[in-house]
């Protein structure tokens, strides 16, 4: 065996060498490092397509790369092996993703959450549209011009900053890789049985024609997918508010005589919603690539990518709120203690409704241009340049981006009873009405017309170069300058009339109003059947014109609009009235990221006795500098309205900010691989990684709550809260130890383990009594107030005071006795101070550690194989759900499992693919956390190929119709539970 370890080493080394950067950097052909094709050389070429084809060249990935790296390959030309990339990102080792609309959308890495992980295109920073983070949606990318996807689960210094979990990169289609005419046509009918109003079929299109002339010089592909889709999801969530002590819950209540124990966290739910989504989506993509060798050691690559998604949503709801007095609970066992079945009587009375949607637009463009030039021999040089933009933007000009308005049965209708049974799968409401609903009971409550912009724009330049120093040595340099621009801006148009003594009348709404049952809706449910709840549906556009239409003809009445108010003036819609969004983003959160850096690396290959190894040293540095631009409201008085309600006003002016902070990381990595055998590795791996904050906590702008709570015996309370651009970095140091075992040419054994301790967390933190604005003279200092405290003596009440002022100053500064306003003069009485919330880097050290489990085993001339993995982790930093305290615990954590079986032979593909993720912690805010159940999947896809260019293929997606559950600190206090049902794909591929 040692002599066949030697004769594989010098091939191994030759490989490893060239691969050292290539893999990450933007290279995008290249010919063996001895400058000849594999034409020349005397390696046997076999030509293998479909399945296993693509597990062949994504485990010589794996096994050739430096560092731990996992990677998926297309299995033909134009033919992903799912229809959505983080669907297939799931099935590798470590790999978890979070599904939107039935759909993957983000992925967690061992542990670490969509926002700590980097997305690259060939190598380039994606922009995301998210305005707040900046975690990727892989929604917006069709997976037909993906040649490929890599996820590096160490860094390295050639590997720009921001993985820490991991850094995936995905490949797009190039042609000169690809020599001769290629092209393919797909079409498919998706059937998402989760819509219950949209289109039963919906089209998909895609194409690929790739092209090379002048002896392959020269050549151009053109990538093009359009998608709609109909999709829906019905849900049922809960909200458990309050958490108590089981010593304070009052006797006489439980059904069976059992009572919560004093010590016990006992969740009480404040309301049931069952709501019914619709989603449609059109997604649109196209690459361009042109590629040109005018000599045999320079290539030029210019390529363009395009994606657009526009989604319109709608929704339905009805609700049932509750005063968490229960008159009849039977209890679960503590010591966390929920209600398994609870009751009211009569104390919530209205039954709500709400209607609502939107719709947005998504669009990214990226540009890029790269030269990679072989200067002789020993020289590789490149450079890279990309500009890339990535917007959101309002798509409806009636509905904005997200819009819902309420209706409530009120007059003349009660609840009698109100019974919640959480035994089941999903929560079953039962209600007793004095009287039958009827649309006309239904009165105009509150609304809510918003709007959302994002945009992202980056810039990029990568120089970097490769020193073949001998055949056992090479030195990789390079430095890249990247400017990230954000801006992100909301408008919000709301109507606070939620109560019953604020609803208004809109006479007869029979018209308006649609009966509907949730009998069978709740189908994926074995309780569901359960639900048979009445109900109405409705248009709240149309709700709304009725309402704007009947001010029209009374204006004078309030009743009609009674728009929320700020300062006294009527909040109101770009259209005139408060029914409709404001389309005017205003001057929003702008933040921009200036970062340079530079790297080097040293690699090694030799001899430890009859074992080939190789060392890769490398080190990064990277200074960045901040600029977060905000706008503020401009206050210029604080107004005494009410005995305890003061009010800071401002001019209706916004007051523009910039902060600003600069910090540098250096990051070393160290990568150790050796041959044990020729068909097996030992790796160990350390580097320092980083992740930088989410752009919502590095907005520069400032918000205080304009309601300030003072009283006469010193209680006083103004708040407001801040951003912090000068947040560093979350940074990990990183440990990995692996053996992987290749013994056949698709097979493969690999275990490892893993380790991470991060440090740089973020946290909240309290500045008290800031007077932020000078200027801004609060009525409760001065010597106005003081006095009529010495004249009424002892402890006046607020309104005591007041009135003295109004009866014996009315003519002094600032006293309006006729409208009962006090207003702080400045000179006179003191600035307002306020306690500011703000966020820094805390102290606090996370460490996670897990194993890693993989094998994937082709059973040769059968057609049959299988893919297996696992991963494990654990960290020092869980939620404790038994302790009844704010705490830190990072989201995300979870082990998963993967099983995937496949035939492809005689142009016959099956691959069934199972995929599992434990419970996990989905947010930590405040006392109460947030988790989501344990979820399972089954996907399923077969095809034939019928050898003339034709393949038809059959996917389901969701195949055993599986539901999520979320809940909060027990199982039993369920948060929500939605089902969005199987996706049916049926469609042919044609290829030439």
């Amino acid at each position: 065996m040692q002599n066949k370890n030697r004769l594989f080493s010098p091939v191994a080394r030759g490989v490893s060498l060239a691969l050292g950067v290539s893999l990450m950097a933007p290279i995008y052909a290249q010919d063996a490092a001895d400058g000849t094709t594999a034409e020349d050389q005397d390696v046997e070429v076999i030509q293998v397509s479909g399945i296993r084809s693509s597990l062949v060249r994504a485990m010589d990935t794996k096994r050739e790369s430096v560092g731990v790296v996992d990677a998926i390959n297309s299995e033909d030309i134009g033919k992903f092996p799912d229809t959505n990339l983080a669907e297939s990102l799931q099935r590798i080792t470590g790999v978890s993703i979070d599904r939107q609309n039935g759909e993957g959308s983000r992925v967690t890495v061992r542990g670490l959450g969509p926002d700590f992980n980097l997305v690259t295109l060939n190598g380039r920073q994606l922009p995301t549209n998210s305005g707040f983070g900046r975690s990727f949606d892989f929604g917006d990318l069709a997976s037909e011009g993906v040649s490929g996807v890599e996820v590096y689960k160490t860094g390295k210094a050639f590997v720009p900053s921001g993985g820490m979990g991991a850094t995936i990169n995905i490949l797009s289609y190039k042609p000169l890789e690809n020599p001769n005419l290629n092209a393919s046509f797909g079409l498919k009918a998706v059937n998402d049985t989760s819509t219950i109003t949209g289109e039963e079929f919906t089209p998909e299109f895609s194409g690929l024609f790739s092209e090379t002339f002048l002896d392959d010089t020269l050549g151009i592909a053109i990538v093009g997918s359009f998608q709609e889709r109909n999709n829906g999801a019905q849900s049922a969530t809960t909200n458990f508010f309050a958490e108590v002590d089981g010593g304070t819950v009052r006797d006489g209540v439980s059904v069976d005589g059992t009572q919560p124990s004093e010590g016990d966290i006992v969740g009480l739910p404040r309301n049931i919603v069952y709501n019914l989504s619709e989603i449609e989506r059109t997604r649109t993509n196209a690459q361009v690539t042109l590629q040109y060798e005018p000599m045999d050691d320079l290539t030029i690559t210019l390529d363009y990518t395009y994606a657009e998604q526009e989604v319109s949503t709608s929704f339905n709801d009805v609700s049932y709120w509750v005063a968490q007095v229960p008159d009849q609970v039977l209890w679960s066992e503590g010591p966390i203690v929920s209600p398994l079945v609870y009751t009211e009587f009569q104390r919530e009375p209205d039954f709500p409704h709400a209607a609502g949607g939107g719709g947005s637009r998504n669009e990214l463009n990226s540009v890029g241009i790269n030269f990679e030039w072989a200067v002789n021999d020993y020289v590789e040089l490149t450079l890279d340049h990309h500009d890339s933009e990535s917007l959101r933007e309002p798509d409806d000009m009636i509905r904005g981006t997200n819009s819902f308005l309420t209706v409530a049965g009120l007059r003349g209708v009660s609840r009698a009873s109100t019974t919640i049974d959480y035994r089941g799968d999903i929560p079953v409401t039962t209600t007793t009405a004095n009287d039958p609903l009827s649309p006309d009971d239904m009165r105009l409550t509150g609304s809510v017309f918003g709007n959302s912009w994002a945009k992202m724009n980056i810039e990029q330049t990568q120089f970097s170069g490769k020193w073949y120093v001998d055949d056992d040595q090479t030195i990789d340099f390079g430095v890249g300058l990247s400017k990230v621009a954000n801006f992100e801006a909301s408008s919000n148009v709301q109507r606070n009339t939620w109560g019953q003594n604020q609803a208004s009348a809109l006479g007869s709404m029979t018209d308006l109003m649609t009966p509907a049952s949730l009998s069978g809706v709740f189908d994926s449910f074995d309780s569901g059947g359960d639900i048979n709840n009445n109900f109405f549906l409705f248009d709240y556009t149309a709700v709304a014109a009725r309402a704007v239409f009947l001010e029209s003809l009374d204006p004078s009445n309030p009743l009609y609009l009674a728009p929320y108010t700020e300062n006294g003036q009527r909040v109101v819609g770009s259209c005139g009235h408060g029914f409709c969004p404001d389309f005017d983003p205003g001057f929003g959160n702008n933040f921009q990221e200036d970062t340079i850096s530079a790297f080097l690396q040293y690699r090694l290959l030799g001899d430890w006795g009859d074992y080939p190894f190789s060392v890769l040293l490398g080190l990064r540095y990277e200074e960045t500098d901040v600029t977060s631009s905000s706008a503020s409201r401009n206050y210029t008085r604080v107004d005494w309205v009410g005995a305890t309600e003061w009010i800071a006003i401002d001019d209706g002016t916004e007051v523009p900010s910039a902060l600003e902070a600069t910090y540098d990381n250096w990051l070393p990595s160290i990568d150790i691989d050796v041959d044990i055998h020729y068909d097996m590795k030992l790796r160990y791996s350390y580097s320092t990684t980083i992740a930088r904050a989410g752009y919502g906590d590095l907005r520069g702008n400032l918000d205080i709550s304009n309601f300030i709570q003072y009283n006469s015996s010193g209680l006083y309370r103004a708040t407001g809260s801040i951003g912090n651009p000068g947040l560093l970095p979350y940074e990990s140091e990183n440990h990995d130890l692996s053996y992987e075992w290749y013994y056949d040419d698709a097979s493969y054994f690999s275990i490892g383990y893993f380790s991470k301790s991060v440090s740089n967390f973020i946290t909240r933190s309290e500045v008290e009594d800031v007077p932020i604005f000078p200027d801004l003279a609060f009525p409760g200092f001065g010597p106005l107030f003081e006095e009529a405290v010495a004249a009424l003596g002892g402890t006046p009440s607020n309104q005591e005071i007041r009135d003295w002022i109004f009866t014996n100053r009315p003519d002094a500064p600032g006293v309006d006795a006729e409208g009962q306003i006090i207003t702080g003069v400045v000179g006179r009485d003191g600035p307002a101070t306020f306690d500011l919330s703000t966020i820094i880097n805390g102290t606090d050290e996370y460490n996670l550690d897990g194993w890693e489990v993989a094998i994937q085993h082709d059973f040769e001339d059968t057609g049959f194989g299988f893919i297996a993995n696992a991963t494990f982790v654990d960290s020092d930093q869980q939620f404790d759900r038994f302790v009844n305290d704010i705490q830190f615990a990072v989201p995300g954590l979870s082990d998963t499992r993967n099983l995937i079986v496949y035939y492809d032979k005689d142009g016959i593909q099956v691959r069934v693919a199972y995929n599992w993720r434990d419970e996990w912690l989905s947010f930590a805010g405040g006392r109460q956390p947030g988790y989501v159940a344990a979820y399972e999947q089954i996907d399923l896809n077969a095809s034939y190929d019928f050898d003339n260019g034709l393949v038809v293929s059959f996917e389901v997606i969701n195949l055993t119709d599986e539901t999520t559950r979320g809940f909060a600190r027990d199982y039993l206090q369920v948060a929500g539970v939605t089902q969005t049902g199987p996706r049916y794909n049926v469609g042919f591929r044609y290829s030439f």
